[in-house]
């Protein structure tokens, strides 16, 4: 069954429940409810599980993006430190240096911006989904409640 048949179901259960005349109170079956809600739960969109992990790939890739830049950062160094002696070889050590720095730096902001983009459609999505949910479970209350 899909979220709205569940739903359906669930408004059906609190419309047979027992009213108490006077007081606008149902009695009805805690354990349908309960049942019904955990169906709910696990029909959620797949998007939610997605988005969760997304956002924590999101962030690895940016901590490795860092790292991979980082790395690059000290292997220029080390070249440079390496080539100090040889004031041609130095010059030019210093523009790839300049180079590469500039690449690991530019390529992690491409990782970092296309992983945040990447995240902020299928959170995006998941909004969607959730306020679809929600409306839904907001009609349905207003159902119950009429």
């Amino acid at each position: 069954m899909d979220v709205i048949e569940l739903l359906s179901e669930l408004e059906d259960i609190v419309d047979k429940g027992f009213e108490i005349p006077f007081v606008k109170k149902s009695l009805i079956n805690k354990e349908q409810v309960m049942s019904l809600i955990n169906d709910i739960s696990l029909q959620l969109p797949d998007e939610l599980r997605v988005a969760k992990s997304i956002a924590e790939d999101s962030k690895r890739i940016i901590s490795d993006a860092q790292k991979q830049a980082d790395a690059k950062v000290k292997e220029v160094e080390h070249k440079i430190l390496g080539l100090i002696d040889e004031h041609e070889i130095t010059k030019k050590a210093v523009a790839n240096a300049n180079e590469i720095i500039a690449k690991a730096q530019k390529d992690g902001r491409e990782i970092r911006l296309a992983s945040l983009k990447f995240a902020d459609d299928i959170l995006e999505k998941v909004e969607a989904d959730f306020k679809a949910v929600n409306d839904r479970v907001k009609q349905c209350r207003s159902e119950l409640r009429k």
